[in-house]
């Protein structure tokens, strides 16, 4: 369609949306399916968008068809065009208040964000908070997410991070563990205890120990759970020795449940960092919460 204003001649919106679905998935049918359409519409749109970028874009292989070498160029540059309008769209919609969505680390969300969003809501009482769980590198171009909070991501293409707090490791168990167990006074006494490990940092065991020069006793890690929360359970309940970031465990000694037998701390490498799209604190409920958020650790 003819941009007047620019003299540009841009194609239509809907057949490029087509187009990129039918590249995607190779087939008529599939991306028919994707857009709520008939293939016969996708089919013509095709037909239309060709003719009216004067190229071929597809080819017919046997039964099926792959994209020409302009096609799979058009495709890369359409693709990444419709992501951009879709990140626009979604700022433009969320300038003010509106809905904020938050992923977080699972034993992070249930032990230190959920217990203090009642402050943000009581600040911030025209933001509506829908918060999930996840540990994946979210694409906010694709994504319907304003706000992750992660842990130990050094590179995150198409977001800008900032640090939340660094880590501190410590040793707790339940004080059963103490007072039946073997001895439980320095880091050397674990080669005697079962240590529960985290299978999303495998490693941490062993780098703890190695940083006061001990070995990691293999046949002690005979236990092992996916998330923190997890291994609080299974510490509190005798079952073993956990390795645990101080923060999530604070609760936890307070109330009796878990005990620190000895103050020797590790602090990884690794940080929390919050993450968003590119240019995302322009509205105001990403900008707010990520204040609060940062006002919250101080």
């Amino acid at each position: 369609m003819p941009d007047r204003a620019s003299g540009r001649h841009l194609p239509s919106l809907n057949a490029v949306r087509s187009f990129v679905a039918v590249a995607r998935h190779l087939s008529f049918t599939k991306a028919a399916d994707e857009l709520a359409v008939t293939q016969g519409a996708v089919s013509r749109m095709m037909q239309t968008l060709q003719a009216d970028l004067g190229v071929e874009l597809f080819r017919r292989v046997g039964r099926g068809i792959e994209l020409t070498p302009t096609g799979a160029a058009f495709y890369g540059e359409a693709s990444a065009a419709l992501d951009r309008i879709a990140a626009a769209a979604r700022a433009a919609r969320a300038q003010e208040g509106g809905v904020l969505r938050v992923s977080a680390l699972p034993t992070l969300t249930q032990r230190w964000l959920i217990p203090r969003l009642k402050g943000f809501q009581a600040e911030n009482p025209d933001i509506q908070v829908e918060v999930s769980v996840g540990e994946h590198r979210v694409d906010f171009a694709k994504e319907r997410i304003d706000v992750a909070i992660r842990y130990g991501v050094e590179e995150w293409p198409g977001a800008e991070m900032a640090t939340l707090m660094p880590e501190t490791m410590g040793i707790f168990c339940a004080p059963s563990l103490l007072e039946q167990g073997p001895p439980l006074r320095h880091p050397a006494d674990l080669a005697q205890h079962r240590l529960l490990q985290h299978t999303t940092r495998p490693d941490s065991w062993r780098v703890y120990l190695a940083a006061f020069g001990l070995p990691l006793p293999e046949a002690a890690l005979s236990l092992a759970f996916e998330h923190f929360f997890m291994i609080i359970e299974a510490a509190s309940a005798g079952m073993g020795v956990a390795l645990l970031p101080v923060f999530l465990a604070g609760d936890d000694v307070a109330s009796g449940r878990l005990v620190q037998p000895f103050a020797e701390t590790l602090r990884p490498r690794g940080r929390y960092l919050i993450a968003h799209a590119p240019g995302a604190e322009r509205a105001r409920r990403v900008r707010r919460f990520k204040e609060w958020l940062l006002a919250e650790v101080e």
